[in-house]
């Protein structure tokens, strides 16, 4: 008899809701994201913590969030989650993440068939999922690239999770790359670029900072722009619904993160004769405050675009995490590769490549 005889069957189970950010299983799930994503996309520049985790599946008035676990005996293997905001319909997110020495391709497919399954079950039926890769497809002959529907970015074919998603009936339906900013860089380039923008700006628009709270003269402006990022950024053949945000969520969400010290830090545009926020940048980094930085949202209203709003909450964005994060070595971002502007911008700004992410799509039936 082998050893593979031997083993004992995997077990795929649900993640008991954790009590605190030490509960056993949420630290290994917590570890096992962290190793798979970095042997998928060649670096450690994202780090899950176990707080942000715990949090987010302690707090699910507004997005629902549900971890299933895969067992080998007692040690936990792998895992998958699914998560859909509670303001839409049938959109659902999924993550499948097995050990990097463990990765049996049957382990992968099962995981991805029992999430599917759940999230059925919810009622969900758009399925989006992510993968990440570390290639360079400009480094590719065209026949070993998977490109989506626009022809711009693109996948290598041979990797082990192209090869499942496009079996399972996943279509790609957007490439994005990640880019990493130097904070610790010469500043000159941003301040350069942020007094061009703001001249070319004028006087319509204002910008405005603000770290932690919202202040409440913007908490309402602030929620409308969260709402668009499902309509105004680009999805390429993903369709994707549109969620409703207020300032009592914004105040709901400022509440978990307090809880953690995650601290938040949002750049915005003003258009003074409306008087709503038609752009805007976040910049978050949990309680070790020399760790990488993450760009969350960045977004300018369809309607105001053409007027370097962009490059202003970018830049000033910037150069106040400077001030406020100084421990912080950089901030990784990602852009759709479609979205010339903003890559234009990142570029000229200072960031440069990391790895990709393509988006991945598929309908379920009931």
């Amino acid at each position: 008899m082998t050893m593979e005889d031997t083993r004992v069957p995997t077990a795929i189970t649900p993640l008991a809701p954790p009590a605190t950010a030490d509960d056993p299983d949420l630290v290994r799930w917590v570890s096992i994201i962290n190793a798979s994503y970095s042997h998928e996309s060649g670096n450690d520049l994202l780090i899950w913590t176990a707080d942000v985790e715990c949090s987010r599946l302690q707090r699910q008035e507004h997005h629902v969030l549900r971890v299933l676990l895969a067992r080998e005996g007692e040690e936990i293997v792998g895992g998958a989650s699914f998560e859909f905001d509670r303001s839409t319909s049938r959109d659902v997110e999924i993550f499948v993440a097995v050990d990097p020495s463990r990765r049996d391709p049957a382990l992968v497919d099962a995981l991805y068939e029992r999430i599917e399954q759940e999230a059925r079950a919810a009622g969900r039926t758009n399925v989006i999922d992510y993968s990440a890769s570390s290639i360079d497809v400009r480094e590719l002959d065209e026949a070993e690239v998977i490109r989506p529907a626009s022809g711009v970015g693109g996948l290598p074919l041979d990797a082990d999770r192209v090869r499942l998603l496009l079996a399972r009936g996943y279509s790609l339906g957007l490439v994005e790359r990640a880019s990493v900013y130097d904070l610790r860089a010469d500043p000159a380039p941003a301040r350069a670029m942020l007094d061009g923008a703001l001249r070319a700006a004028g006087d319509d628009y204002e910008p405005v900072w603000w770290s932690g709270r919202t202040p409440d003269e913007h908490v309402d402006a602030y929620a409308y722009a969260i709402s668009r990022m499902s309509t105004d950024a680009p999805h390429g053949d993903i369709d994707v619904e549109e969620e409703t945000w207020d300032a009592a969520r914004v105040r709901a969400r400022e509440d978990r993160v307090a809880r953690i010290d995650q601290l938040w830090a949002v750049t915005a545009v003003l258009h003074r004769s409306s008087g709503r926020i038609v752009a805007f940048n976040e910049l978050v980094i949990g309680s070790d405050r020399t760790g990488m930085t993450e760009n969350y949202g960045t977004l300018v209203l369809a309607e105001h675009r053409g007027h370097r709003l962009g490059t202003i909450v970018k830049c000033l964005g910037l150069l106040k995490w400077r001030e406020l994060v100084p421990a912080s070595p950089g901030v990784v971002t990602f852009n759709a590769e479609v979205n010339r502007y903003m890559l234009d911008v990142n570029e000229a700004v200072g960031f440069v490549p990391t790895h990709w992410e393509g988006a991945w799509n598929k309908r379920l039936t009931p």
